[in-house]
């Protein structure tokens, strides 16, 4: 799922079917050989976001606070959709944190993230997402793949993928069949909601499936194995739901007060205005917001006694796109082929940094988008 609005219905899905593969038997043997070492993982459990922003002192952006509640249609869900990110190398960490801090501005968000090594729940499946068009949206559990860099990688990641997936079938007692080909079933691609649903145009997970000898055949055989095999177990005491926790009241107070992380690196200055000897926070640092100030127009939060930062070092600021934009990291290297496009509304954070010679503003504490592009 590229970032991108999906909330909207829009009739083009139909529209854009692709072919479906011919799978040579070379690739046959290569999903099969993929499963096999899949088989051989163990599973890594679940990660719930809020817990873990918890232990981070980061703030549970949920979705599904203030009656943002995406009812399912026949009152539980009706099947799963699986995503994969389109962004090379990003782990399900930096995925959830990503969208846990952005899914307002993209107006996009999934059930989970899942890598070679993690599974982080977003929020409870108990609620729809905005992962796959409205048609699908108060209908399935939506869980997104990152894509991996090596084959053993990606066995692994596709192993926890099953495994969770089969999982929360037994919660809902949903019978898995595979929708991929024809529209009709539980376990659904986003190509395949593309295609037979509408309200959406991606065709994911099929690319990147296909770059390791995959398919959603592939996938749905290994889901359909460890469906069987848990058939005689008690799943849902296994699998518990963030739902029970994760209140309304979020576990970190509301913005702009309580604790915060620094998104760009930051001066402190005193209650005039004026900058202090202390040394510059860095980026990443958390600090403790106690209110938020205005000193000589310009807007300030309270960090301590005396102590201010300016505000868009924490809470950032929207900026529009004037041209399609690529993501960098740190050292200013491109990070995959997701682009934001020209007209969009990102949030950057501070004044602009210097990064090999060229400016940047920030988005992340790890990410960057060129000032040229606003």
């Amino acid at each position: 799922m590229k970032i991108k609005k999906l909330i909207t219905t829009v009739a083009i899905g139909v529209g854009l079917v692709a072919p479906i593969f011919n799978v040579s038997q070379s690739q046959a043997v290569e999903a099969a050989s993929i499963n096999s070492i899949a088989k051989q993982n163990s599973y890594v459990d679940v990660t719930f976001l809020y817990k873990m922003l918890q232990t981070q002192n980061i703030k549970y952006n949920k979705f599904y606070a203030n009656g943002n509640k995406i009812k399912y249609r026949k009152g539980k869900p009706e099947g799963i959709v699986i995503h994969e990110t389109a962004t090379p190398g990003a782990s399900a960490y930096n995925e959830a944190i990503y969208f846990n801090r952005e899914w307002k501005n993209m107006y996009s968000y999934v059930h989970a993230f899942v890598d070679h090594k993690q599974i982080i729940q977003m929020m409870t499946p108990g609620y729809g997402v905005w992962g796959a068009g409205a048609i699908a949206n108060n209908r399935f559990i939506q869980i997104e793949l990152c894509q991996e860099t090596t084959r053993n990688k990606f066995a692994k990641s596709v192993n926890n993928n099953a495994i969770y997936a089969a999982k929360l079938l037994h919660r809902y007692n949903i019978e898995p069949s595979n929708a991929s080909n024809t529209g009709k079933g539980t376990i659904w691609s986003h190509h395949a909601v593309s295609r037979f649903l509408g309200g959406t145009n991606h065709t994911d997970p099929d690319g990147y499936f296909k770059k390791w000898g995959y398919s959603m055949n592939d996938f749905y055989s290994l889901l359909k194995y460890y469906y069987d095999l848990q058939a005689g177990e008690t799943v849902t005491s296994t699998l518990p739901d963030d739902s029970s926790n994760a209140t309304d009241s979020d576990p970190v107070s509301q913005a702009p007060t309580g604790k915060k992380t620094l998104m760009h690196d930051a001066y402190t200055y005193d209650a005039q205005g004026k900058r202090t000897d202390a040394a510059l926070k860095t980026t990443g640092t958390v600090v403790t917001v106690a209110q938020e100030k205005v000193i000589n127009g310009k807007k300030y939060l309270q960090i301590g006694k005396n102590e201010y930062v300016v505000a868009s070092n924490i809470i950032g600021s929207k900026r529009v796109l004037t041209h399609n934009a690529y993501i960098y990291d740190t050292t200013g290297i491109r990070i995959g082929t997701t682009k934001f496009l020209k007209g969009k509304s990102v949030r950057t954070y501070g004044g602009r940094v210097n990064i090999n010679g060229n400016k940047y503003y920030p988005i992340d504490t790890n990410r960057f988008v060129k000032a040229a592009n606003f």
